[in-house]
């Protein structure tokens, strides 16, 4: 399996991370495809990857803007829990209309749930639910490689808000809960900033010390 990070510094793209993610036959999947622009969509034309869906972590605006223009592009299913479905059409929820913007997705998802087994690559992909940052936030897991792409749930050293419209702050530590019973080594992919692994997070997270 590979992973390709696009990280995005400008200021207005609030540092999100989007992942590529494919396996040996090319087929791959993008998570969180955070901003507006044609770099993304040239690397996946350019290396003839076999686009076969649009994962989201959670339905806040940056995390979202590139979908539409990758959808356009890509006719490919999208995915997003069932709890976060409201904010893809909602830009009180998704916060854009705090940026001067209205980001509206006009694709209806397909919807997903605790435990979802995608079998999207060779490699399958677990979804674990880890409501807080918003009620429909989902780590995604592929045990096989060790790989946690981990949205706004869990960044190096610290977690996600959960303060901003539809957050569940009393799910937090029940949520943390279900990360703290995967393998140690398990590298983490959030949605902002630099990598880590989990069991330097074990050691160094005060939100996630054992």
């Amino acid at each position: 399996m590979r992973i390709e990070k696009f990280d995005y510094n400008d200021i207005d793209d609030l540092f999100a991370n989007t992942y590529l993610v494919s396996d040996e036959n090319n087929d791959a999947i993008i998570i969180d495809p955070s901003v507006d622009n044609d770099r993304l969509i040239s690397f996946i034309i350019a290396h003839k990857y076999n686009l076969k869906a649009v994962l989201l972590t959670h339905g806040h605006f940056d995390h979202i803007r590139g979908v539409n223009r990758l959808l356009k592009e890509f006719e490919v299913p999208l995915y997003i829990h069932e709890y976060d479905k409201e904010f893809l059409t909602n830009s009180y929820l998704n916060c854009s209309i705090s940026e001067g913007k209205e980001i509206m997705i006009n694709k209806d998802p397909i919807l997903l749930h605790d435990n979802d087994i995608l079998s999207l690559l060779k490699e399958r992909i677990r979804v674990i639910h880890t409501p807080f940052h918003t009620k429909g936030s989902v780590c995604f897991y592929i045990e096989d490689c060790g790989a946690l792409f981990s949205g706004d749930t869990l960044f190096k050293f610290s977690i996600g808000r959960d303060d901003l419209p539809g957050s569940d702050p009393r799910s937090v530590y029940a949520s943390l809960e279900k990360l703290k019973k995967l393998d140690e080594n398990t590298k983490v992919y959030p949605g902002h900033g630099p990598n880590t692994v989990l069991k330097t997070e074990f050691m160094l997270n005060r939100f996630l010390l054992k």
